[in-house]
């Protein structure tokens, strides 16, 4: 242990890529998880027209399902940075987030390519919103440093 408490690594300042992938995942899972935890069941509560409840829902979810790819692509860029490419498949949370883009895209997929029922487009919406849970009880991932000598 050093003479400066500040010096010690519980003090030490985050890095960029740590804010970062915080940031982004404050965006995507919160953003996910609020809207359909607070904000719809809040719209059904305050007496609106089920079909309008239901149209803004249609309406915000691909926009939410855009941010969360973002959000994601930046996550994976940030995981590569600091870990390199192959971490998203050797490293937990890269799996993980490339399960989450696997269903931004198959959302995305159901909703424009293939016309189906509603019902695949919200199992991916449950994957993409149970991967960003699991990806927030993760560690963040920080470049290892070398203590100064």
């Amino acid at each position: 242990m050093s003479k400066s408490s500040t010096s010690d690594a519980m003090f030490r300042a985050p890095t960029l890529e740590a804010i970062l992938w915080q940031l982004s995942q404050v965006f995507w899972v919160g953003g996910l998880w609020v809207f359909h935890v607070g904000l719809i069941p809040a719209l059904k509560v305050s007496g609106l027209a089920p079909l309008l409840i239901d149209d803004v829902a249609t309406q915000i979810d691909r926009w939410l399902i855009g941010v969360a790819a973002v959000g994601m692509l930046v996550q994976l860029t940030l995981l590569a940075r600091v870990a390199g490419v192959s971490a998203w498949w050797r490293v937990f949370s890269g799996r993980v987030l490339l399960v989450g883009l696997a269903a931004c895209f198959g959302y995305y997929t159901l909703r424009y390519g293939v016309s189906v029922d509603q019902r695949w487009q919200m199992y991916c919406f449950v994957v993409l919103g149970i991967s960003g849970i699991v990806l927030v009880a993760q560690s963040v991932p920080v470049r290892v440093r070398r203590p100064h000598r």
